[in-house]
């Protein structure tokens, strides 16, 4: 068994803003679901970062794999027999709008395990979790000279 779930947002701010508002870990501590996110180097391929939910606060180890800077990035956490990837892209859409898109993915041999983690309730979090860092993102724009 596998999962795969994809969700687009659209941004009012171009496509680099947004690159670098969300290539800024502490910036996904806006998700209210996230307590607190740490990348242990720079956003960039093999760094490997830590993220702590509200409700475990069990530190969840994640490592980049792969970057192509202001364009798209995968990240990976690694499970018993199974990997969640998120591979995130980023296109333009207009001279100041883009649209990003969160694609995650759960494979392996052990993969049916954690498949009661995803579901309805999983998508819906991701898809307001998304929506607001893009209003985090706008936000941020308009603040900046």
């Amino acid at each position: 068994m596998s999962y795969r779930f994809q969700n687009s947002v659209e941004v009012t701010v171009n496509r680099a803003a947004a690159w670098n508002y969300w290539t800024a870990v502490r910036n996904w501590e806006a998700d209210p679901a996230v307590e607190e996110v740490i990348l242990d180097g720079e956003f960039a391929q093999g760094s490997k970062g830590i993220t702590r939910t509200k409700a475990s606060g069990a530190p969840i180890e994640w490592e980049i794999r792969s970057v192509s800077p202001g364009e798209a990035a995968v990240i990976e956490i690694q499970l018993d027999g199974a990997v969640t990837r998120f591979d995130w892209k980023f296109e333009a859409v207009s001279e100041n709008s883009a649209r990003f898109t969160q694609t995650i993915t759960v494979e392996g041999i052990n993969a049916d395990r954690y498949l009661p983690m995803v579901g309805e309730e999983f998508e819906e979090g991701v898809r307001q979790g998304m929506t607001k860092l893009a209003k985090e993102m706008e936000r941020a724009a308009e603040s900046t000279p």
